[in-house]
């Protein structure tokens, strides 16, 4: 029996997908996630892989199947975690994922896959397929165990005129079709959108017009893996006589990588280096700048609120998004465009131009003729939210598939086939958000971001209480400390109230305090009661208990 368990990945981000038999398990894939606004101080969200360490299997490898950081840059956090196994994916993958690794000292060796000759790691014999995607050389993966085969189709488009002139293998695809495959895992993030997804090559005539149109500074914004969108920009912009620099540590680190391994051709007598464009004049600069997103911290964002060492909005200086903003990101990347906004800028984005951006995912003609030219006897989703694998699944039915030939499975859940090629829902794993917190990993759960939500929403109360040891009584002034609750110098009447509060707590305790746990509890209780009444507020209250 073979089964397949997503750790990650049904819900777009932290991809980490595990194919087990009876004594093996492959995994593909090492993504992170993104928090969202609930998750307060969380940087990122990384694959539960508790089930991974307790298994009594071999891990006998894992594959990669493209170089986005949801299918990557969880790695460096997962690895350290399991035992040693070798590792597979194309080489700008390689490159990509061994420098995320660097980053932290975790230093794997990661092996080129051979796409003719594939490769065999335990029972699994796995074959690597060419496809097009947002960040060049991505794979899909046909994995093959006695009587099962699977093809791991991850994040993919059809295009058939590439920046680098690399299509997909389509023969190699119909091929594997004619042999017959098992299941098929497909990328069905854009499966709402009609027809088929642009090509990369299509965004040149746009990017031209908008560099004939500034005056000032072009600042163009993309994803950091984009390296083709990179190419673009600055070809262009060599072409208009403008001087490029690169800004953010992603989108340099990516950069040179991808040059480094030949997937990027950057203009050399037009590059310059970052402390030189104050030497330049505006309106022959281009800037290629991290922070499509809206991350916290990017050179972008930093540009926006006018805290950039080199980089100075001015009112002449165009800036375009060349990336639709990750689910959940939108509030962030709308704040920075309102900032550079408010700095006189022409911004330019989806919603102003939406041919500044293509997608790197198959709309619904590339997704139903992936399902054609493979046949598969099923069809699972992956790499969308709910409603992208419900629709999914509208389109395997106009393809003659049947509501049981598709799967749409949760997190954790497994499908299951047996030596006959007949698929079904298995058992399900309990997993949990595994969150990544500073130097802390894992350490932050639903109390401390229940506590964190309500300083937010409510503040926060400190209240220093100083008794005696041995009598029990208070041997000092309380002190409150007040933070986001209320301004102290405007509210003495109310921290008179509740130093009163504490007092009485501790004057109806008769014998000799030994259960400091329970003073405590009685005034949180207290003073939660009293700003209740006062405010209509609840904030977190800390007492801490001082022994004289």
């Amino acid at each position: 029996m073979l089964k397949i368990i997503p750790l990650g990945g049904m819900a777009v981000t932290k991809n980490l997908f595990v194919y087990e038999t009876d004594e093996e398990i492959l995994l593909v894939d090492g993504g992170i996630g993104f928090p969202d606004e609930t998750m307060l101080g969380v940087d990122l969200l990384i694959p539960d892989t508790t089930y991974l360490q307790n298994t009594k299997k071999k891990i006998v490898g894992m594959l990669l199947t493209h170089g986005h950081d949801d299918h990557i840059a969880g790695l460096p956090y997962i690895l350290p975690k399991l035992p040693e196994f070798p590792l597979f994916a194309s080489r700008l993958t390689a490159g990509f994922a061994a420098e995320r690794m660097k980053e932290f000292s975790v230093m794997r060796r990661i092996n080129i896959i051979d796409d003719v000759r594939g490769v065999r790691l335990g029972k699994f014999a796995i074959e690597s397929i060419r496809v097009t995607h947002s960040v060049p050389d991505a794979r899909h993966f046909v994995i093959t165990t006695p009587n099962v085969s699977v093809y791991h189709g991850s994040d993919f488009k059809f295009d058939l005129t590439p920046i680098d002139g690399v299509r997909p293998d389509f023969q190699k695809i119909a091929d594997i079709g004619k042999r017959g495959v098992t299941v098929l895992l497909s990328d069905c993030l854009r499966s709402e959108r009609p027809g088929f997804s642009a090509s990369e090559s299509s965004l040149n005539e746009s990017l031209e017009a908008e560099i004939r149109d500034t005056k000032g500074k072009l600042i163009v914004t993309t994803m950091s893996s984009n390296v083709h969108r990179i190419q673009q920009a600055a070809q262009i912009a060599a072409r208009a006589g403008r001087r490029i620099a690169l800004f953010g540590r992603s989108v340099e680190v990516n950069a040179r990588v991808a040059q480094e391994l030949g997937f990027l051709k950057l203009p050399k007598q037009a590059m310059v280096k970052k402390k030189s464009i104050r030497n330049i004049p505006d309106n022959q600069l281009c800037l290629i700048v991290a922070g499509s997103q809206g991350q916290e911290g990017s050179a972008l964002v930093r540009a926006a609120r006018g805290e950039h060492r080199e980089i100075k909005i001015q009112p002449s200086d165009k800036v375009v998004f060349s990336a639709d903003p990750i689910p959940g990101n939108e509030r962030a990347v709308y704040e920075t465009i309102d900032a550079l906004a408010h700095r006189g800028a022409e911004v330019i984005y989806h919603d102003v131009n939406d041919e500044l951006h293509v997608s790197g995912h198959a709309s619904s003609g590339e997704l139903m003729l992936l399902m054609e030219l493979l046949k598969p006897k099923y069809l699972v989703p992956i790499g969308g939210t709910y409603r992208h694998m419900v629709q999914y699944r509208k389109l395997g039915e106009k393809m003659g598939y049947s509501a049981d030939r598709v799967f749409l499975l949760e997190e954790g859940q497994s499908l299951e086939i047996n030596m006959r090629g007949e698929a079904r829902i298995g058992e399900t794993i309990p997993l949990k958000n595994v969150m990544v917190d500073g130097l802390g990993i894992g350490d932050v759960g639903k109390v401390v971001l229940r506590d964190r939500q309500l300083m937010a929403e409510e503040g926060m109360l400190v209240v220093i209480v100083p008794i005696e040891k041995q009598t029990g009584k208070i041997s000092g002034d309380v002190e409150i400390i007040s933070r986001g609750v209320v301004f102290m110098k405007e509210s003495k009447q109310l921290m008179d109230k509740a130093r009163g509060e504490v007092y009485t707590v501790i004057k109806s305790i008769k014998t000799p305090i030994r259960e400091w746990r329970a003073v405590k509890e009685g005034i949180r209780k207290r003073l939660e009661r009293l700003f209740s009444k006062e405010l209509e507020r609840f904030p977190l209250i800390i007492p801490i208990i001082i022994r004289t």
